[in-house]
């Protein structure tokens, strides 16, 4: 039964809210239903602290559209028809009929593999929510989020979290849960920036290219199943070799999928190649670090807090790398104090 609760459908609020980025240590890569975003398998990802959205919504009467500011620049066409998707979803369920103006400060660069549109529709879901009076439990406002993107899902419930693959159609059991906290294991994330480009196809057209052209992809998913049960046992354990073994080698098979897809996908670049030698290098070396890449160019680096340093300096002195950031691991999407008027 639905612990959703609405306040009052004539009232409306200024709501703001953050929403953190996250990095998944096992991959969403496959959908079973592409309108409702639910996966052909379950995922692990951690948030990223500092990384993400800070969205601002103010439902209005005189509006006779949505409007959206990310970044002070007005919202793509196709941006706009996911945000609708969720803000149609709030508005049934509230009873509202108004629109909702709404911006959106980033910081986390969008289409670079680092997964900008999950803190994106988090922070939407939980601050248009709240907006329009509604108190959704967490397992429904992650379902909300992930209407707008997959990968949202779990940053709405942050730390180490858990996105069940769901058996239902209309995917009420797809959903994310934190199932360990950031303090359960403290460690630091190197963000190794390749390049300044957008990448050219974004992940939803890159899935179902490598979904429907791929050799690799039935065994790619078979993969995920398990590697989720031990990725988790990892976890739990504080394990990073066998953490590193786990994490590499799937990020490793997603992209090996999209490679083999017809025509061939390939988002990395000479510097990619180079972080990924230079962590294993690390590693063998003593430190206790492993790699991951999203969908994109940029790699993320774990890592124990007293190993940070020396392998943050490593990363830097690698050509084509940019910049590396470095964060915590965070808690999900949170309300913001002002946002009330």
């Amino acid at each position: 039964m639905s612990n959703m609760q609405v306040t009052n459908s004539s009232t409306t609020l200024r709501s703001a809210a953050f929403a953190p980025s996250n990095i998944a240590l096992t991959k969403y890569w496959g959908k079973r239903d592409a309108r409702l975003n639910l996966p052909l398998a379950p995922s692990l990802s951690v948030a990223l602290a500092e990384l993400g959205s800070l969205t601002i919504v103010q439902p209005a009467a005189d509006l006779v559209e949505d409007v959206m500011l990310v970044d002070d620049k007005p919202l793509d066409d196709a941006g706009m028809v996911k945000l609708r998707r969720v803000l149609d979803i709030i508005r049934q369920k509230s009873g509202s009929t108004l629109y909702a103006g709404l911006r959106s400060v980033n910081t986390v660069p969008a289409a670079r593999g680092l997964a900008s549109s999950a803190s994106a529709f988090a922070a939407l879901a939980l601050a248009a929510s709240h907006a329009y009076g509604l108190q959704l439990s967490p397992q429904e406002l992650s379902v909300l989020a992930r209407t707008g993107s997959g990968s949202a899902s779990r940053s709405t419930a942050g730390g180490f979290a858990l996105w069940h693959q769901g058996q239902a159609e209309d995917g009420s059991d797809s959903f994310a849960e934190q199932i360990l906290p950031p303090e359960h294991w403290p460690l630091r994330l190197l963000i190794a920036r390749v390049c300044d480009e957008r990448k050219a196809v974004s992940s939803t057209r890159g899935m179902a290219q490598a979904d429907t052209k791929s050799l690799l992809f039935a065994a790619w998913i078979d993969q995920c199943q398990r590697d989720v049960v031990d990725c988790r046992a990892a976890l739990e354990a504080k394990n990073m070799r066998k953490l590193a073994d786990i994490v590499e080698g799937n990020a490793l098979a997603m992209h090996a999928t999209m490679m083999a897809a017809r025509p061939p996908l390939l988002y990395w670049r000479p510097a990619t190649i180079a972080v990924m030698h230079t962590v294993r290098q690390l590693r063998s070396e003593g430190a206790d670090c492993c790699f991951t890449i999203d969908a994109g160019s940029s790699v993320v680096v774990l890592v124990e807090p007293q190993d940070a340093r020396p392998v943050a300096d490593a990363l830097a002195a690698i050509d084509g790398i940019e910049e590396v950031i470095q964060t915590r691991i965070g808690g999900g999407a949170r309300l913001l104090p002002g946002g009330q008027d």
